[in-house]
């Protein structure tokens, strides 16, 4: 685990933005027929207990005359809201919240970057996830994961051996989120999750509940608040966190327990960790397939069952069976995908775990593509350790 100063200096200097692809969490969820040219959902998980309803009255009195001069006129009021709900209901300091709101900046490039596109006038045309696959499966993703596994080989081993989860699906994650911690993002979290609950009513209690938490994670790390960089959505590091996943699933792997938090901006034995334990959280079964090909009787009907889950019995019962024997219980809630690859729609039965990954991105498209790079990259990397042999 690298030292609290290195931590420090890390978080101060950032990471430079080069082009978002993903994050994990369910800031806005990407359908499977929705074109990922710019998905924007960041980590991890939605806050529990939190809706978007309109923010609860403040049980003490709070102050009411601060202004906030990097934010425009129209938005004072909602900004003294916004900072009497994190004093009397997240139970902030009330300096330390005044303080951090009037150095916070309103981001307009984070809301115009989240802001949904307006519907085509023209018809919808699927985006097919062959196309989305293929953005995350090239030749130099692959050759990087590969470098990746090579050289952090004994921390993916035993954090797979302690997780269950297994090492190409968390490098099936970090491919897509960061590419391996290439670009991590240089918004200030502080400014997008505030200028977000402002300027998206809809998400107006998601946002105010990571605000609350990046305002509570600078205070564990010892950090001014404006030293967190993440994403536009507010998603940080190698495996893209919101904050309060960081404070719910981050996981120091070489330090005893009641150590520093996790560096999930440069630790990889840390984010691989955390990452695996936030699988867990979300119902990962070791051992369990995530998904299979599907094997159709020609008069099956798959329509019924294209939404929802259904146990593998009912599938068998309609002719509708997994590519390969498993050994799964036939009560074993399933789902039943149809994919479109090159060559047509795909069928696939989708397992629990397949649910749990999308517990950290709620896109089928993200979830299968995860799933199909840690495929390919398991391939390669039997290939390349052959070929190290000279077998």
């Amino acid at each position: 685990m690298n030292s609290s100063m290195l931590l420090r200096q890390t978080l101060v200097a950032g990471a430079v933005l080069l082009g978002l692809t993903a994050c994990a969490s369910n800031v806005t969820p990407m359908l499977a027929t929705t074109p990922p040219a710019t998905p924007q959902t960041p980590p991890a998980q939605a806050p529990q207990g939190v809706s978007n309803a309109t923010l609860a009255p403040p049980q003490t009195a709070c102050v009411s005359v601060a202004d906030f001069p990097n934010f425009p006129a129209e938005y004072q009021g909602a900004l003294r809201d916004i900072a009497c709900h994190l004093e009397t209901v997240d139970g902030l300091p009330a300096d330390y919240v005044i303080q951090a709101l009037q150095d916070a900046h309103f981001d307009a490039r984070a809301v115009a970057m989240m802001t949904p596109a307006p519907p085509s006038p023209g018809p919808h045309v699927p985006y097919p996830w062959w196309r989305y696959r293929d953005r995350f499966l090239r030749p130099d993703r692959l050759a990087r994961g590969i470098r990746f596994w090579q050289a952090h080989g004994v921390a993916i081993d035993a954090i797979a051996e302690k997780y269950g989860v297994p090492g190409p699906i968390l490098l099936g994650i970090l491919n897509i989120e960061t590419a391996f911690g290439s670009f991590q993002g240089n918004f200030p979290v502080l400014d997008s999750n505030l200028s977000l609950a402002l300027a998206l009513p809809g998400r107006k209690r998601f946002f105010i509940h990571q605000t609350a938490e990046t305002l509570r994670l600078s205070q564990r790390l010892g950090v001014n608040p404006a030293a967190l960089k993440g994403s536009q959505a507010g998603a940080m590091g190698m495996s893209q966190f919101l904050a309060s996943s960081y404070l719910r699933y981050g996981v120091t792997w070489d330090d005893p327990p009641g150590g520093p938090l996790p560096d999930l901006w440069r630790s990889v034995p840390d984010v691989l960790a955390s990452t695996a334990n936030f699988f867990r959280g979300h119902g990962w079964q070791p051992g369990q397939p995530v998904l299979q090909r599907a094997a159709l009787d020609p008069d099956a009907d798959v329509t019924p069952f294209l939404q929802g889950r259904h146990t593998l019995a009912a599938l068998d019962r309609a002719g509708i069976r997994p590519a390969g024997d498993r050994g799964m219980s036939p009560d074993t809630r399933v789902g039943l995908l149809r994919l479109q690859g090159e060559a047509g729609p795909v069928f696939y039965v989708a397992y629990p775990n397949f649910y749990a990954i999308m517990g950290y991105n709620p896109s089928v498209y993200y979830a299968a593509t995860v799933w199909a790079y840690a495929q390919a990259l398991t391939r390669d990397e039997q290939v390349a350790t052959l070929a190290a042999a000279g077998q």
